[in-house]
């Protein structure tokens, strides 16, 4: 075995409970470079030098020493860095020195710590908790939210002190400078910390039970619905909930009349829907964009289409003929048309189809100017109906159909007079019914008000110097448009006149009472908005030729359709007082009444002209 010759020990640099090697530092090369000294060459320690224990060779041959042996190393050889391992200074790098220590950081037994509470106290006295756990903490757990970071100058203001047990007084680390010359040691606080982004917000949605978040989502407009559809799956999950989308239609449009809650399929009903008031304004989704989203509005109450291109939109024209004279009236539900004409006759036709259910013949003795009638009597009731004629009477009806089994709405209809009311000197030109009257009005000036229960007369309100052309009942309110040009609000209880309107130039013809809104149409061509309860004309409407001739119109939309002896019916926006629409040429003689509802137009004439802004959509969102 080869030996090796015994040196003098190199230089060593001692500090306190450390030693380490001098500064000078050995890095060995591959075995490959030239010139490395063989085995063989290395000296051999004196044979009675006991500080030599013994020489290791591994299955190369190179020789390793123990850590007993450096000090036995010749002048020109040097360990090499990491190992036991000697090579020849001339084939060693050397790299400069590390700033020596400026201080004794002695390790802390825990025999020394236990007669202390704590070894990490602030200069308060209150107990801090421990670097090493806080450092661990960090590093195996890089997913959760560390500790806030503290700052250097935090850090000193608590002037964190550890004892040290060879002076037994207190280090503050803070006011030392860092090490950063050994290899493995920490330069500043780098490592000690990670950099976190701090919280700044907090999705309080997602924490809060399911049932407060849709409530909370229910009060939202339905442009921030869409959006919150975009925010996170959590958010979509909400947003698309089948409870927001039946509160939200209910809001705008109202209850189904066939409400089952869990059968819909409310956002696609809602979608149904706005687009049908698109077709409202003229306008739909091109054919070819079926998969639209509605995401911003022009208005508050309406949505508009994003991202589809549009096309002009007009409604499906169907006209239905059977009466034999003009159509003065016209009523109609979820499945039935009642009209009455000139003819003398009252027919029932089917509102899907146009087929004809029923003709009613022989009560009055003059044309039907006017009916009314309470819609959608079920199999085995009995429909209630009045009808007012030329012949001064008012004629109370009984209607019930024989419905057989899969004929709903199809089935014929019969009715039979259940009494006439007479009490009118001019012929009966408009009615309105509640649960607890009937109003007639007259050419005679006069506004009868009958019993319903009993079919009486209840009270007769007299002051217009004009045929009374129109009225409207609203509770236990009356009011009534006259051809002297004045619209008078009455209270049915006391008789008494509470308002007197006036505004417009010429008679009035037509009148609509809903709410606390009044809308007039008159011979002066305008229409005109009213407050019930202030009386002030809020808006006047101005587009017509001629008299306007008949009203409807719906406060939740605020839509109003109007017809006119111009031959034109017009579609109005009562929020702006804008004309959305009008149509022409469906007539070409005076038009008597008109009445609409989500989905059709029904205009009278000598022909009933339906035109229907629904052909493609769920029928659903019409009943």
């Amino acid at each position: 075995m080869t030996t090796l010759e015994e040196f003098p020990s190199s230089s060593t640099t001692t500090t306190p409970n450390r030693t380490r090697p001098s500064s000078r530092r050995s890095i060995s090369y591959n075995g490959a470079f030239t010139g490395l000294r063989q085995p063989s060459q290395f000296y051999s320690p004196p044979p009675n030098n006991p500080r030599f224990s013994r020489l290791l060779n591994t299955v190369l041959g190179s020789p390793f020493i123990t850590t007993s042996d450096p000090d036995q190393l010749a002048p020109e050889l040097d360990l090499v860095d990491g190992a036991p391992n000697v090579v020849h200074r001339a084939y060693t790098v050397t790299r400069p020195s590390s700033p020596a220590p400026t201080a004794d950081f002695s390790i802390i037994g825990q025999d020394e710590l236990d007669d202390v509470s704590s070894p990490y106290t602030t200069a308060g006295g209150s107990p801090f908790r421990s670097l090493l756990p806080r450092l661990w903490d960090v590093l195996s757990s890089p997913g959760r939210s560390p500790s806030p970071r503290p700052s250097l100058s935090s850090s000193r203001k608590g002037k964190v002190k550890i004892i040290d047990r060879d002076t037994n007084s207190y280090i503050n680390y803070c006011d030392l400078p860092p090490l950063d010359g050994e290899e493995g040691e920490l330069i500043d606080d780098e490592a000690c910390f990670i950099d976190a982004r701090a919280v700044t917000g907090i999705d309080i949605i997602t924490l809060l039970p399911p049932e407060i978040a849709l409530t909370i989502f229910s009060k939202l407009p339905p442009a921030t619905i869409l959006a919150c559809l975009c925010v996170c799956k959590s958010w979509h999950v909400l947003a698309a909930d089948n409870a927001i989308w039946r509160v939200m239609f209910i809001n705008k449009w109202g209850a189904l009349r066939n409400d089952q809650i869990l059968a819909y399929n409310w956002r696609h009903l809602y979608k149904q829907r706005v687009e049908l008031d698109h077709r409202w304004e003229g306008i739909s989704p091109a054919p070819s964009s079926t998969g639209g989203r509605y995401l911003r509005g022009t208005a508050p109450s309406l949505p508009v289409i994003s991202n589809v291109p549009f096309a002009p939109w007009e409604p499906k024209v169907t006209r239905i003929v059977g009466h034999t004279d003009s159509v003065y009236c016209l009523e109609f539900d979820s499945s039935r048309i009642i009209t009455g004409s000139r003819d003398r006759t009252i027919k029932v036709w089917s509102l899907k189809t146009g087929k004809l259910l029923g003709t009613l013949r022989g009560a009055h003795r003059g044309s039907v100017l006017c009916l009314k009638f309470e819609g959608d009597w079920n199999q085995g009731e009995t429909g209630f109906m009045v009808s007012g004629s030329s012949d001064c009477s008012v004629c109370v009806w009984d209607l019930w159909t024989a419905e057989e089994e899969g004929t709903a709405g199809e089935s014929e209809v019969k009715a039979a007079v259940k009494a006439v009311l007479k009490g009118h000197v001019g012929g009966v030109l408009d009615l309105r019914i509640s649960k607890a009257w009937v109003v007639s009005c007259s050419k005679d000036a006069v506004i009868r008000v009958w019993d319903r229960k009993r079919l009486e007369l209840y009270r007769t309100l007299r002051g217009h110097e004009g045929p009374v052309n129109a009225v409207g009942l609203r509770g236990g309110k009356v009011v009534s448009a006259s051809g002297d040009g004045k619209m008078i609000l009455w209270d049915i209880e006391s008789g008494e006149r509470l308002r007197t309107f006036e505004g417009h130039d010429r008679g009035l013809a037509c009148i609509e009472f809903k709410d606390d809104m009044i809308v007039s149409g008159s011979n002066d061509c305008k229409i005109k908005l009213w407050s019930a309860s202030t009386g002030e004309c809020l808006r006047t409407l101005v587009g017509h030729e001629a008299l306007v001739r008949a009203l409807a119109f719906d406060p939740r939309t605020g839509r109003l359709v109007s017809a006119s002896y111009d031959k034109t019916v017009k579609v109005w926006d009562l929020g702006s007082g804008k004309m959305v629409r009008e149509f022409k040429n469906t007539h070409t003689s005076h038009i008597f009444d008109v009445k609409f509802d989500a989905a059709r137009i029904h205009v009278p004439r000598s022909k009933i002209v339906v035109l229907d802004f629904s052909a493609g959509l769920d029928p659903v969102i019409f009943f």
